[in-house]
C-alpha cells in the first residue's frame, strides 16, 4: 500500500502538470458536452469511459485515453505499472466528479454522482 500512496501524490502532481493537449482535449467544447450530457463517465481504471453516442464520442475518448496512457506511462517508469498508476489517478478524477457527471461503480455500472460523494474502491489511498 506503500506504493499505492506515493502512486497517488505522484498521479496529483503529473495530473498537474500534463501536458497542454491532454488538458485542452478535456476542456474542449466536445469533451465537456459530452460530459455534462452523460455520454462519457470516469472509469475506475483511469481512463474515460464510451456511456452513450456515437463515433465521434468513442474518437474522442479513445484520443483523451491515448493521451493519459501516456502521461501514466511516462509518470510510472521506474516507480509503479502503469496499470497501479492509472487506478489511484483513476481514484482522484472519480472523487474529482462534480454532481450529475456520470463514473463507474464498485459493480461496474455507470453512476450519476449526486450531492455526497462517490462510490470509490476500498483500495484507493
Amino acid at each position: 500500500m506503500t506504493s499505492i500512496r506515493f502512486i497517488a501524490a505522484a498521479a496529483v502532481t503529473v495530473l498537474a502538470v500534463a501536458g497542454a493537449s491532454t488538458a485542452y482535449a478535456q476542456r474542449s467544447p466536445e469533451y465537456v458536452a459530452a460530459r455534462a450530457a452523460g455520454q462519457v463517465g470516469e472509469q475506475r481504471d483511469g481512463y474515460l469511459g464510451v456511456i452513450s453516442g456515437g463515433g465521434d464520442i468513442s474518437a474522442m475518448v479513445r484520443d483523451i485515453n491515448n493521451k493519459r496512457r501516456s502521461v501514466y506511462t511516462t509518470a510510472a517508469q521506474g516507480k509503479s505499472t502503469i496499470e497501479e498508476y492509472a487506478f489511484t489517478t483513476g481514484c482522484k478524477l472519480i472523487r474529482d466528479t462534480k454532481p450529475g457527471e456520470k463514473y463507474q461503480g464498485l459493480d461496474g455500472s455507470w453512476k450519476t454522482r449526486g450531492a455526497g460523494a462517490p462510490e470509490l474502491d476500498p483500495r484507493c489511498p
